[in-house]
């Protein structure tokens, strides 16, 4: 069985490089699989004061991992509900780290045979041409990477 790695943070080139891993997975006779991946990434600690002074809230990092996780969780079922490919086996899995470090190194423990990918996701800071986790996959990656415009 042929495997495909598909991160996906819900932005329009993340969901383009997943119409293109189902179009390349239903297009061949044997069998693929997909997996839909997202990572979130470690939160920026930041000290947290409650207005009007007080004590430091040493429970802010930990609701945060918690909260992106929730969003992660969500959004890839949300994904995977709405993906139409009734002949394929799609998973998801939710890491937390650096995407580009989390993507190559799940690729790399599963054998995946490919990585399809967006060119640019939704992180407030990217490369001119080619977002930053796309840039890092691509020379990181155990395997062929596909990027999708």
């Amino acid at each position: 069985m042929k495997k495909i790695l598909v991160p996906v943070d819900g932005s329009e080139q993340s969901m383009r490089a997943l119409n293109e891993a189902l179009s390349i997975a239903e297009g061949k006779e044997s069998g693929y699989a997909i997996s839909l991946i997202n990572v979130s990434p470690d939160p920026v600690y930041f000290p947290y004061y409650p207005i009007g002074g007080g004590q430091l809230n040493k429970n802010v990092e930990a609701e945060m991992n918690e909260e992106a996780k929730r969003e992660g969780e969500q959004l890839l079922t949300t994904i995977k509900n709405e993906t139409n490919a009734p002949r394929l086996n799609v998973d998801i899995v939710h890491l937390e780290g650096v995407p580009s470090h989390e993507i190559c190194r799940y690729a790399d423990e599963n054998n995946y045979d490919m990585i399809v990918m967006g060119n640019r996701g939704r992180g407030a800071f990217g490369e001119i041409i080619l977002g930053s986790v796309s840039h890092k996959v691509l020379h990181l990656a155990p395997c062929p990477v596909l990027i999708v415009k």
